[in-house]
């Protein structure tokens, strides 16, 4: 699938999310999970901090409830490169515009036989509140997925309300995840089994959580994400959740900007850069000032 209808459009829309079938080829989904296994079982992005525990780490790095691997395009160019990017941002642009460009991926890795869920959550909840995001999620499972190892579930409707009280997960404030425990009734959700090549789109304001893997394999998902430029928040909100968290892997990132690893997340950040929008200007000199005073 390269285009949506104007009927998928609009219960995007309606609902907040999609299930589509065969967006990607099972060539391209193979790739993927060799990619991605290779770049977990290596620890790619580990020390910069863009490979972390979704739950509060242990002392026992190799074994992540949930490990999510950050911007992995950084390390495998050939995944921005890769015709399924391209055929996902073709989608975006009918459902934001033509302005939609890309603004990152991940890689998750859920093991076999784990109670560990992905809570529900808004990824706007993640996110400064001064700033408006409008993006969309394309989440695509490397492995059929069904409840048994953990497909997505939505609320349908829930990104037409606001961004509701989050936490990090556990209370920790150490941990990299945050759970919306309030707002919404879960008995509501809409379950979305997906076979290999399917996808499923959702706002970053929609509601939607991943149940725990109870089969006998490693359940691993590429996402990647799409957005409009950002601009000033038209609401004055804030996000109390966000305010004195201690990441565990901040300490990481210091050390590894302080051993020389600055350079390479400067690239990242200039390659990341919108240039042709001018709000991204001036958070760009406020980052750059935040860091000259760092170091």
């Amino acid at each position: 699938m390269t285009t949506l209808s104007q009927q998928q459009c609009e219960r995007f829309w309606k609902d907040g999310f999609i299930r589509l079938e065969k967006v990607a080829t099972v060539s391209e989904t193979k790739d993927l999970r060799t990619i991605g296994d290779r770049l977990l079982r290596n620890k790619a992005g580990y020390a910069q901090g863009l490979l972390f525990d979704f739950y509060p780490e242990s002392a026992d790095a190799e074994k992540p409830k949930l490990a999510q691997l950050h911007q992995p395009s950084h390390f495998e160019r050939s995944l921005m490169e890769s015709a399924l990017a391209r055929r996902a941002q073709r989608i975006a642009m009918q459902l934001l515009g033509p302005k939609a460009r890309f603004v990152s991926d991940s890689f998750f890795h859920k093991p076999a036989h784990t109670e560990a869920v992905t809570p529900w959550h808004q990824d706007e909840a993640f996110t400064d509140p001064r700033i408006e995001h409008r993006e969309v999620n394309f989440w695509f499972p490397l492995q059929p997925v069904s409840l048994e190892n953990g497909c997505m579930q939505f609320i349908a409707g829930s990104h037409l309300g606001p961004v509701l009280p989050h936490g990090p997960i556990g209370g920790d404030p150490t941990t990299h995840g945050l759970e919306c425990a309030s707002g919404f009734e879960a008995e509501e959700a809409v379950v979305c089994p997906l076979e290999l090549g399917d996808c499923t789109i959702h706002y970053g304001r929609t509601l939607h959580f991943a149940g725990p893997n109870h089969s006998d394999a490693s359940r691993y998902a590429y996402s990647l994400v799409f957005g409009l430029p950002r601009r000033a928040s038209r609401e004055v909100r804030t996000f109390p959740w966000n305010d004195n968290r201690r990441l565990s892997r901040e300490d990481r990132v210091q050390e590894s900007r302080a051993s020389g690893s600055f350079w390479p997340y400067l690239y990242r950040k200039v390659r990341e850069f919108d240039y042709a929008n001018p709000y991204e200007w001036r958070l760009g000199a406020k980052r750059v000032a935040r860091l000259i005073k760092q170091r």
